[in-house]
């Protein structure tokens, strides 16, 4: 059976079943582990892996000759030297991905994605699982579904934004292969030196907190100064329709987003802001060692009303923090903190008036 064959085979697991969570932990939600394999990581041997059908990660003990045949990019890692080649047509044979194999399954995400048509088992539930992410030779791997996803490829942001800011203050990842077909994306790129803000926030105190969110804050105001007219563009001018800040400023029964803007004190007027938006903590890469961040998943950058940079931690919309939370800690926490800190630098809507106005939709 071929990748592409054991993608379509297993589309069905993409159900959820209604008690599900839209947003877990990997590790502590084992039965999600079943579903990694559909999105095209597949294991050839011990130190070699297919991504999707097209291109092979393969690990050695020695270095990569210049010439070898199909060559994509190399790298040396903690725990050998790592090539991407392009794959052989037919590929060579390989299995799902399963927990124990080389590559490590660190992120899991659901909605947004992939939207498969509900039959009589399965009414009311045609939202599916998005992306994963595994880890292998200090670099990741990235897949997500395309379908209902038809943002900026991640690779376009990431080669705009180290153009036009190469004086940032925040670390970005340098990409190592992309590709899209079959309604799916994919990724490798290296990772940033540290750990995610998630993993690292309650070990903070109150004042290292602060530090690192105002550094958050201040990479905000730094891609904001790159703008735009197109409201809703992606970085490269690629107008999507379905995109982030559309759903938020569209209602049921008020789909004019310009007119909605209006509506809720944001400017629908040109220049507009460059955001990440979703620069939650998982999102946040932190350098203890040098005390600096990095940002990473840009999927979801557009061309905002630059207000809506601030209405976003305001709101804490995707940036709240997974359990566990310590007692007498709150799970908005950081991104408190960052508003507090994007307040400093002249953000002042909080979205509670955008939050009024929407809450139509949810009830």
């Amino acid at each position: 059976m071929t990748p592409l064959e054991q993608y379509h085979s297993v589309l069905d697991v993409l159900r959820f079943l209604k008690n599900e969570p839209k947003h877990f932990h990997t590790v502590e939600h084992v039965p999600m582990k079943s579903r990694a394999s559909m999105f095209g990581l597949t294991t050839i041997s011990n130190d070699s892996w297919l991504i999707g059908d097209r291109a092979i990660l393969t690990r050695r003990y020695e270095p990569w000759p210049t010439d070898t045949l199909n060559l994509i990019s190399t790298w040396t890692a903690s725990d050998g030297y790592y090539a991407i080649t392009d794959a052989p047509v037919p590929p060579p044979p390989s299995r799902p991905w399963k927990p124990g194999d080389g590559p490590t399954l660190v992120h899991l995400a659901a909605g947004g994605g992939t939207k498969i048509d509900a039959d009589d088992n399965d009414a009311g539930v045609p939202e599916a699982t998005s992306k994963c992410v595994y880890s292998i030779g200090d670099v990741c791997i990235k897949m997500h579904h395309t379908l209902h996803c038809d943002s900026t490829d991640e690779h376009i942001t990431i080669k705009e934004m180290l153009k036009h800011f190469p004086n940032r203050t925040f670390a970005l990842p340098t990409v190592l292969y992309h590709a899209r077909y079959d309604n799916r994306y994919f990724l490798v790129t290296s990772k940033i030196p540290g750990e995610t803000a998630a993993k690292l926030w309650w070990d903070f105190d109150d004042a290292t907190k602060d530090r690192y969110a105002d550094l958050v804050a201040q990479a905000c105001v730094e891609f904001a100064t790159l703008t735009s007219s197109e409201l809703g563009a992606g970085i490269d001018g690629t107008t999507t329709k379905n995109n982030r800040f559309n759903e938020c400023l569209t209602r049921k029964d008020k789909p004019d987003i310009l007119a909605n803007c209006n509506t809720v004190g944001l400017s629908a007027q040109p220049p507009f802001s460059f955001c990440h938006g979703d620069l939650g903590p998982t999102n946040v890469i932190i350098d203890r060692q040098k005390e600096t961040i990095g940002i990473i998943d840009w999927q979801a950058a557009q061309f905002v009303p630059r207000e809506w940079i601030g209405v976003e931690f305001a709101r804490t919309m995707a940036m709240i923090q997974d359990p566990p939370i310590p007692e007498n800690y709150k799970n908005n926490d950081y991104a408190q903190r960052v508003w507090k800190a994007l307040q400093q630098r002249g953000f002042s809507n909080d979205g509670s008036v955008w939050l009024d106005w929407k809450i139509v939709d949810w009830q």
